[in-house]
Order: structure tokens, then sequence, then C-alpha cells
């Protein structure tokens, strides 16, 4: 008895000393969320407030836009802003939106059957030269755009594809592969292989297995890089300036800079064309945003 009188006098301590530990540890995890949440309420304001300014200035009027002061809020609203991009036959407003949204849509879709075969035979398949073709994609990802434009463009030429929208589809899509066939591998290789087998056996092929089983098993993944293939091609503006002069096959963000002119720029104007033209963005990363963020986190469930 009094062995057991004197152990309780440890065990109080080890329960107390085990309870700071807890304790300090907590805390050192609220400290690190806290932090790492003003870390991400920083960086959505420092994204925020361009577009803010953008949303500001195109129902604001030149008078007050001209002020000096700065105002997150309109002094005097308007709305001929507006009126004037969507009434004005030189702002082409109807038909560089269509333009857009023919050439992102074909390209989008190109993009996602080149790099679906491609992802999948990177994640199933076991070839020669794997690891070199691999490295092959992340370099030509990281080379700018912009540095390919001249042969681009001299290559394009000589097909005869300038001034074209099938030259300016076919480098949108391109230009999307590097990027889609490794999000896509990441998605094929959180599926199974056992279920192809399954499918396989049942008497698929292998490409019916593809397109049957494997590509609606990873339709999160393939919306995802949809998405940000769709979108990256309706905000692009070097490729889309320098293959096609024609006005009227023209997209929307080398169409803004045409409607800005050359003598004097109307800030109101071009900031409510900027706004219309980010609009079909905004929506369609709202009504998919949580097929977006499963989509991302598939790929990494492996």
């Amino acid at each position: 008895m009094t062995a057991i009188a004197e152990s309780y006098p440890n065990q109080g301590k080890a329960q107390k000393s085990q309870f700071r530990w807890l304790n300090k540890r907590t805390m050192k995890r609220a400290s690190r969320l806290f932090a790492l949440y003003i870390m991400a309420i920083l960086v959505a304001l420092t994204s925020l407030v361009p577009i803010i300014w953008m949303v500001k200035s195109s129902f604001e009027t030149a008078e007050y836009m001209r002020s000096s002061q700065i105002q997150f809020w309109p002094i005097q609203s308007t709305l001929n802003n507006y009126l004037n991009v969507l009434t004005n036959p030189n702002a082409m407003i109807g038909r560089s939106m269509f333009n857009s949204f023919i050439v992102a849509s074909l390209a989008t879709l190109l993009n996602l059957v080149i790099t679906a075969t491609a992802g999948y035979s990177m994640s199933r398949f076991k070839f020669k030269g794997k690891t070199i073709f691999a490295s092959y994609l992340l370099i030509f990802y990281m080379i700018p755009h912009t540095l390919l434009l001249i042969g681009m463009f001299v290559m394009l030429a000589r097909l005869g594809l300038v001034n074209n929208w099938i030259g300016l589809i076919l480098t949108y899509a391109v230009g999307g592969i590097p990027l889609s066939t490794w999000w896509l591998k990441g998605y094929f290789d959180s599926i199974p292989f056992e279920i192809e087998e399954q499918a396989m056996i049942d008497g698929c092929s292998r490409l019916e297995a593809l397109w049957r089983v494997i590509i609606p098993l990873a339709t999160p993944g393939v919306v995802t890089v949809g998405i940000f293939q769709f979108v990256e091609c309706w905000n692009e503006f070097m490729m889309a300036l320098t293959i096609i002069q024609s006005p009227k096959l023209q997209l929307l963000p080398v169409q803004i800079v045409n409607f800005m002119g050359s003598q004097r720029v109307e800030w109101g104007p071009v900031m409510a064309f900027s706004v219309i033209v980010a609009i079909p963005a905004v929506i369609l990363f709202a009504i998919a945003q949580r097929g977006i963020v499963s989509g991302m986190m598939s790929g990494f469930t492996r």
C-alpha cells in the first residue's frame, strides 16, 4: 500500500507534464494555422485589388476616374461605359465573343482527346524513353510561349494556316498538352488498374476500357483540365494577335486593344469591356468550383 501511495505523486506529475506538452503542441498548431490564414488573406486581397479596381472603374465617369483620390467605390456611378461597349459598332463584342467561344471550345476538345490518351499511356504503360519524354514535357511547359511565337508563325505561314482559326486552334491545343498530360496522368494513377482489367475480361478492348470505364471515373480530373484549358485559351493574347489579322476573326483579348485606340484611351469603356470578357470565366469557375477542387485533389490520392 505504501509503494502504491508513493507512485501516485509521480503519476500526477507525469500527467501534468503530458498536459503541458499537449498544450504547447496545440498552441504551435494554432499559431501556424493562424499564420497560414493571414497569408491566405493577404494573397487573396492582393489578387482581388486589381479586379475590384477594374469593376469600380467600369462604373465610374471619366471626370472622377481622373481624380487623384483613391476610392474603391465609384464616386459617381454610371452605366454609360457598358452602353458604349454594347452599342458601339467598333467594339464588335458579340462577334469577338462568338469567335473566342468557338476557338476555345474546339481547342479544349482537341487538347483533351490528345492528353487523355497520352496521360493514360504514361500512367499504364512502361516503354523506353518514358522518363525522357516526361522530362521533355516539363521542359517544354517551362518555355514561355512568346519565345516560340516566331517559329510557330513561320510554320503556320508555310502551311497556309495564318489568319485562320484552324492554325490558332492547333496552336492552343498543342500549347496546353504538357500540363494537361501531366495532370491527367495523376488522375489515372489514382484509379486502380484492376477496374480496367475487369472490363477487359468482360470483353472490352484497351481503348474501350479507357473511354467507357476510366474516363467516366476520371470525370472530375477531365473537367478540371478542360476548364483550365478553356480559360487559358479564352484569355490568351499574343498568339491570337500574331496569327489572326482579320477584324472579323479577332478574339476578345485582341479586340479590347483594338477598341482602346491609338490616340486617346477612354478607360471607362475599356474597363467595362474587360469586365464583360471576364464574366464567362468567372461564371464557369463558380459553377464548377466543387468539381475543380475535387479534381485537383484526386490526382494526389495515390
